[in-house]
């Protein structure tokens, strides 16, 4: 009876979590087809958050999906504080499937939670999508069958060495590598793909793959020094990111250059390292519209410090020791008398760390005064999002929990929820 139980709470869950975006005893609005509006099944739709915790998982207001550390996909319900194996099998042992060591053919079913790939998954309306090992976009129904392939990622961008997210129409694979990606055809003319030598210049990549018609583009490419997409998110329509480069080749505090034949410049020593690299380091702010398929610059040339994407705005901490509030046209609106030393994702205003590491503020956008102020030591839990009454970050610093928003300002620990840890 257990087991059905379970299986039964699971049916509960998804159907209370259709319209995951309105809070406890509200009525989901819905569309023609008398399902749950986009918004409802996402979130509130000027805030989306679709991937957390290392990008593994899909965070809403009411719940979350994630990968435990062993890759299992579990589900975790705010309003129950339950946290349950995303699986439908009444009679399931949440077993990984076996396979041939040699061909990889399957050779006995495993649970439904290791199929689903381990990469970020997204819960939209009916469905589930998620991008395979091999780089296939999937969709499925919510039990993880009935699946149907929407599109593709190239094949050497779903290896690693980047990060997967969503929209609620896209998924977005961003790519970096300092290594040639070298193209081997196979004895039957299959494409395989192997690393080769280093570069002193990174690529970066950002494919879109459209989840209604399975179509792929390239968005954003670039070849720099240390390339590298440091932040990003998605809001309504628009993806904003944080394009990180060099000005000069990297070099290492020790003055190491990796191998590279790279000249160590005359202006750089061990003494002085520290001082004069960060000078070097640049971002630019992008604006990327999903439903035109613009890409715009909002800042370009900014010193490389910390900056998070909010609501209605964007932070950037400045090197003269301040932090600049702008508008996504990029208009800078307002200058706060300090540097944050990172920011927080929210739905509410700038939340952002303040003079020590472990202080967190809450700002107010249109007065600059600081609504909200905590304490919380980040070895007991790490914020990566704030989303309406919930707060999802690194709980012990061991793995993905949640805490309270409100227990979170209140610096209550002991409301904080670790997820499923599995031990070998």
């Amino acid at each position: 009876m257990k087991r059905y139980r379970i299986v039964a709470l699971i049916l509960i869950l998804i159907m209370s979590l259709t319209a995951c975006g309105k809070k406890a005893g509200e009525t989901g609005q819905e569309n023609d087809a008398g399902q749950p509006s986009a918004a409802n099944a996402t979130g509130d739709a000027g805030f989306y958050c679709s991937s957390f915790l290392g990008n593994n998982g899909f965070a809403t207001e009411n719940f979350a999906l994630y990968h435990s550390n062993h890759g299992r996909l579990q589900i975790f319900d705010v309003a129950t504080g339950t946290d349950i194996v995303y699986c439908f099998d009444a009679g399931c042992e949440h077993k990984q499937a076996k396979r041939d060591p040699m061909t990889g053919e399957k050779i006995t079913q495993g649970c439904i939670a290791y199929e689903i790939s381990s990469n970020p998954v997204m819960m939209k309306g009916d469905n589930l999508y998620f991008l395979t090992d091999t780089g296939e976009v999937m969709q499925s129904d919510r039990q993880g069958e009935n699946r149907k392939l929407i599109g593709r990622v190239p094949p050497y961008m779903a290896y690693g060495f980047g990060d997967v997210f969503f929209s609620e129409d896209a998924l977005f694979e961003y790519y970096v590598t300092d290594q040639e990606i070298v193209e081997v055809k196979d004895e039957d003319g299959n494409s395989q793909w192997m690393v080769g030598d280093f570069k002193d210049k990174s690529t970066c990549i950002i494919e879109r793959v459209s989840l209604t018609d399975g179509s792929s583009k390239e968005i954003f490419s670039v070849e720099e020094y240390n390339a590298r997409i440091s932040e990003r998110d998605i809001r309504g329509d628009h993806l904003y990111f944080v394009y990180f480069y060099l000005d000069c080749p990297f070099i290492g505090p020790n003055l190491e250059t990796y191998g590279l034949d790279i000249a160590i410049p005359e202006w750089l020593t061990v003494e002085n390292y520290w001082e004069e690299m960060p000078k070097h380091q640049w971002i630019d702010i992008y604006d990327y519209n999903i439903k035109t398929d613009e890409l715009r610059v909002i800042l370009k040339g900014v010193p490389a410090e910390p900056a998070i994407f909010c609501k209605d705005f964007f932070a950037v901490a400045d090197r003269d020791g301040t932090t600049k509030l702008y508008r996504y046209d990029g208009e800078l609106f307002r200058t706060l008398p300090f540097k944050m030393h990172k920011g927080v994702r929210s739905d509410s205003g700038l939340v952002c760390v303040g003079e020590t590491q472990e202080e967190y503020l809450l700002i107010d956008e249109n007065t600059g005064e600081t609504l909200k102020k905590t304490t919380v030591p980040y070895s007991d839990f790490l914020p990566e999002v704030i989303i309406g009454g919930s707060c999802y970050g690194m709980k012990d610093g061991r793995g993905a929990g949640y805490l309270p928003a409100d227990a979170f300002w209140a610096g209550d620990i002991s409301k904080a929820v670790a997820f499923k840890y599995e031990e070998e």
